[in-house]
């Protein structure tokens, strides 16, 4: 009996791990194996599929050598055979070697071909098995596709030996339901309120420690809307960054001429209100929006660095004090055209020459999909480089736009955790819900989402502040993708906010101070309204 068990049981672990994609390790030539080579924006390449001797131990693999990348990253994709899939949790495994890094991507069939899960790895000379989790939201043939995108650098890529098999289920309601547990624990602190004994005494959290914000787009020709604008984000908000005003091309859009005028409204709001502030940023290497005809990154190598220090140094000594935190260098692996050009030793230099600046600046490093999506391990590997080349970088910037994905939190809580590992403060930096193409999302989906999201995120111990990216449908690069209409009306997930943090986390308590003389409560720190016997003063708790 014993041993008739013990045979059910393996044979049902082997089952399991069934490879559900068929010629996964190309022994069976090339079928369903296909290069996409994008013909709107193609590349220059050689393919090899299926040919022995280019996979793992002289196996038969493929290799893409890549003589021209294409613009976008995601241009050039080698796609692996469909399988079939259930709705349930699945493992992709592979391996890879080559010159540059990869993403790979699940990824739905017709018509909108939505990504479910993406993973980035930056590849070695030598094989190395790679593996991410993913959920397949879709039952049936070709509807969970597995690709590679390609195309981040010049140089060759190998892959073989590529498996989709049953995953353990991620349990996402265990972790979440704890989450007002962990905020109670990590979020708030014991505070004293010295009074006499007997003395009554009230507290009322006004405005948390903990930098909630949106970005800012304050290019408003009526007074009157300026007016409402300002009163409806202090509403809701008590941190800010400029969407627009501080990147350079916008902030400097010819060389010498700056817009010095324009961004100081934003300086200017945010001290008006007390808010926190950061400013974003001040090197972003995209080649959209007309910044690939920015006069800083033309001519030589030589001239290119010269403009980022130059830039670098003059604006962290001009508004020392003023700005206290920077993103340094915005999307450093997804818009990699300065280092291709340049080199990535840039990427260090101008952590270093802001340093040199403001040694008391907050410098962070700023990039998207490494929490709302799997790039995380390839973030982690970039900021530990730079940590252990002594790079002054103060902070890691998640940016959230979430689209279409799912709100996973224990998915979150995985990227969170290891991006904290690197010992440095998160902040999240760009959030927001809604779908970049197609119709807005429903207003009651983007107020789940919110919740759930922030649960999540102010539960982790390592996240350091949230900012929305926007806040007003008119002034959003998502269509309908605020939490107040364009009319001005409050959508569900506005109410849904204020609530969160100004009545599920706030502090309000009447106490007696003891014999000694102290009112003792536990609090999230902040600015506090204290009343003693009839007598009322503000107080900051930290």
């Amino acid at each position: 009996m014993k041993k008739f068990l013990c045979l059910a049981l393996a044979l049902a672990a082997t089952l399991s791990a069934k490879n559900l994609m068929n010629n996964g390790d190309l022994e069976f030539g090339d079928g369903g194996w296909y290069v996409w080579n994008n013909p709107d924006d193609e590349a220059k390449i050689e393919q090899q599929l299926a040919v022995q001797g280019l996979g793992v131990n002289g196996s038969q693999g493929a290799k893409v050598t890549i003589k021209k990348r294409p613009k976008n990253w995601w241009s050039l994709q080698l796609q692996a055979p469909q399988f079939l899939a259930d709705s349930a949790y699945y493992e992709l495994e592979f391996k890879a070697k080559g010159d540059g890094p990869i993403n790979a991507v699940v990824q739905g069939g017709k018509p909108d071909w939505r990504q479910k899960a993406v993973a980035s790895f930056a590849l070695g000379k030598e094989w190395r098995t790679y593996k991410m989790k993913f959920l397949a939201d879709e039952k049936g043939y070709g509807l969970n596709n597995v690709i590679f995108q390609l195309g981040y650098v010049k140089g060759s890529v190998y892959i073989d030996d590529v498996k989709v098999t049953p995953a353990p289920a991620v349990d996402e309601k265990v972790w979440y339901a704890n989450a007002e547990a962990r905020i109670d624990s990590v979020r708030k602190k014991s505070f004293e309120v010295k009074a006499n004994p007997g003395d009554t005494v009230k507290v009322e959290l006004v405005r948390h420690s903990f930098p909630f914000g949106t970005a800012l787009a304050l290019d408003f020709g009526s007074d009157s809307l300026r007016a409402w604008y300002e009163k409806t984000a202090n509403k809701y908000f008590w941190a800010g960054v400029p969407e627009n005003q501080f990147k350079w091309p916008d902030y400097e859009p010819q060389k010498g001429k700056l817009r010095r005028k324009e961004f100081k409204q934003y300086l200017d709001f945010v001290e008006k209100y007390g808010w926190d502030f950061r400013a974003h940023t001040l090197v972003w290497g995209i080649q959209l929006y007309n910044f690939d005809k920015h006069w800083s990154i033309q001519g030589s190598c030589k001239e290119v660095r010269k403009n980022i220090k130059e830039r670098i140094t003059r604006d962290l000594k001009e508004y020392a004090g003023r700005v206290v935190e920077y993103d340094v260098w915005n999307e450093p692996f997804h818009e990699p055209f300065i280092f291709e050009k340049c080199g990535w030793d840039l990427l260090d230099s101008s952590f270093v020459w802001a340093h040199r600046a403001d040694p008391q600046a907050r410098l962070y490093i700023n990039e998207f999909n490494v929490v709302a999506l799997g790039e995380t391990e390839r973030y982690y590997e970039l900021i530990k480089g730079l940590l252990d080349r002594k790079v002054p970088v103060s902070g890691i910037g998640v940016q959230c736009h979430f689209n279409s994905q799912k709100i996973q939190p224990q998915a979150i809580r995985e990227r969170l955790d290891r991006l904290a590992e690197l010992g440095l403060p998160i902040k999240v930096t760009e959030l927001d819900m809604g779908n970049w193409e197609g119709p807005p999302m429903e207003e009651a989906e983007q107020a789940a989402r919110y919740e759930l999201f922030l649960r999540s995120a102010f539960s982790h111990e390592a996240v350091k502040g949230i900012m929305l990216w926007g806040f007003w449908d008119s002034r959003h690069w998502l269509r309908e993708g605020g939490i107040i209409a364009a009319d001005g009306r409050e959508k569900p997930a506005a109410k849904v906010i204020y609530k969160l943090w100004h009545e599920t986390w706030t502090t309000r308590e009447t106490l007696v101070a003891g014999k000694d003389g102290v009112a003792r409560f536990r609090g999230f720190p902040g600015t506090y309204k204290v009343t003693v016997n009839g007598k009322t003063e503000t107080r900051a708790f930290e």
